[in-house]
């Protein structure tokens, strides 16, 4: 097997494979932390409840109960994108709190919003 460095001067040896290994870089510290980030990574989290709806300049907002995060992690967020994200979910909560005070009027916001019925 032929191998070039990546660094100037791009100098090629060759070696057989069967002296290759796999990297490992010890010493380095792997906490808790460092382990959620990993598990949930870029994808996001998944959404366990939708907990309260409040208007905040202009902007529905529902407070989200994130999968397997503490009530100290939930957060405000805007009502729809947490529609466009998860549409079954949203209508559900909606439906089930229609009689409670601005769900009614969200919905109606969303409606036009989106330009078809929620």
């Amino acid at each position: 097997m032929e191998v070039q460095q990546l660094v100037p001067p791009g100098a090629t040896s060759l070696h057989h494979a069967c002296r290759l290994r796999l990297y490992c870089e010890g010493g380095r510290e792997i906490n808790e932390d460092l382990k959620a980030q990993i598990a949930f990574g870029d994808e996001g989290f998944s959404v366990e409840d939708l907990r309260d709806l409040r208007l905040r300049d202009g902007v529905w907002e529902v407070l989200i109960k994130w999968l397997d995060l503490d009530d100290l992690e939930s957060s405000w967020e805007p009502a729809l994108s947490i529609y466009e994200d998860i549409p079954v979910l949203f209508r559900r909560w909606a439906k089930a709190r229609s009689n409670e005070g601005g769900v009614s009027e969200m919905i109606d916001d969303l409606t036009s919003a989106c330009g078809h019925p929620m």
